[in-house]
């Protein structure tokens, strides 16, 4: 009995989050039709309801307006203009409507753009008054749908207590009602990235489709494993400065830069490696994928290390810096970047494990960087 009940109880919870799991995002274009802008008003109204009843989530009022301040006459009524107003709000449906008021009715039609197909259709009925908001949903759940609207008689259209169709046979045949189409796969080449400064579809997730890259960036570093005869603080301030380039679509980037000690023992490097850096919230969502602009991943890099070699005291007390010094230096660490937008992220270096070998012993360094970077 509580096996039961703990299945039960499961199946619940797994039934109410699948909406929320499920939801797509809908951007409302404003109402249009007719000269009443209470109906119009009220019509806007009852088809946000009519998606937060569905699951589905609306894009921002603010958004949307953002988005047709970018269409020519501010009214987005083509295909071309519903793509734009997608790809600006990363809304995976465009919703326009017009309603035009009678006495007891009025006549509603809605179209609707799917992003990851490009298409576009629409519905329309006399909706009553007095029960136009149930009317309404019942045509954003008939529109609002992968597999479309369909062939055949809408709901609405069905004769009063009349039942859905049923299998008929003829011939000896049995005839099924058609079989919806699955889901769409997601796009291959596209990625709705939830950027802090505004949603964008982009390809690869992690360049955004801008390969070459530049950043700076501080931190610290202490010698874990010093020299012998090594004297004076182990910690230092440093800076460092790199180039790179994004290769292929995988999270891939080559690298190669420099930098060194702003405060602290005399010493610098330069270096190039590479790094993989992954998208670990990248989902497949409602025909395609979405994620979050945080990355993660390893990095490897080898290069020179110099540094100033042993010093002496010379007459006077005045000490004297020894001979530049300059040994190779095998390092790695685990980079993280929160891309703002496709061309500026904010960048973090952990670990910074920096082997060099002397003939003198090994030197150790420990560290990590914060800085920015764009892309191009």
């Amino acid at each position: 009995m509580i096996r039961r009940a703990l299945s039960c109880a499961a199946a619940a919870a797994l039934t109410a989050l699948a909406p929320a799991a499920l939801a797509d995002r809908v951007a409302v274009l404003p109402a249009r039709g007719g000269t009443d802008e209470a109906a119009r008003s009220a019509a806007q109204a009852e088809v946000a309801a009519g998606l937060a009843a569905l699951g589905h989530t609306a894009v921002p009022d603010g958004a949307v307006a953002a988005a047709l301040k970018g269409v020519a006459d501010g009214v987005a009524d083509t295909t071309d203009e519903y793509r734009a107003v997608s790809a600006q709000t990363g809304a995976d449906w465009v919703l326009s409507g017009t309603v035009e008021p009678a006495v007891t009715t009025a006549r509603v039609e809605l179209t609707a753009y799917l992003a990851s197909t490009g298409r576009v259709e629409s519905v329309a009925r006399e909706v009553d008054r007095g029960r136009s908001a149930q009317q309404t949903q019942e045509m954003l759940a008939v529109l609002l749908r992968p597999e479309g609207v369909g062939i055949g008689e809408l709901p609405w259209e069905r004769p009063a207590g009349a039942a859905p169709p049923a299998p008929s046979s003829a011939g000896g045949a049995t005839v099924l009602p058609p079989v919806p189409a699955p889901p769409p796969a997601p796009p291959a080449n596209e990625v709705q990235m939830a950027y802090p400064l505004g949603p964008e579809r982009v390809w690869p997730a992690y360049s955004g489709g801008r390969r070459f890259a530049v950043s700076a960036s501080l931190g610290t570093a202490v010698a874990a494993a010093r020299l012998p005869g090594a004297s004076g603080s182990a910690a230092s301030l440093v800076g460092a400065a790199r180039v790179a380039y994004a290769v292929g679509d995988r999270g891939l980037e080559l690298f190669a830069g420099g930098g060194g000690n702003l405060v602290g023992p005399f010493a610098g490097w330069i270096e190039g490696g590479a790094r993989l850096m992954l998208t670990p919230s990248r989902t497949p969502e409602g025909g395609a994928w979405r994620a979050f602009p945080l990355h993660v991943g390893p990095a490897l890099h080898a290069g020179a290390f110099f540094r100033s070699g042993a010093g002496a005291v010379g007459p006077g007390g005045a000490t004297y810096r020894g001979d530049l010094e300059v040994h190779p230096v095998i390092g790695a660490s685990l980079d993280v970047a929160l891309a703002l937008s496709p061309s500026v992220q904010l960048e973090a270096q952990l670990g910074n494990l920096r082997w060099v070998p002397t003939g003198d012993g090994s030197l150790l360094l420990l560290g990590a960087t914060l800085g920015a970077g764009a892309r191009f």
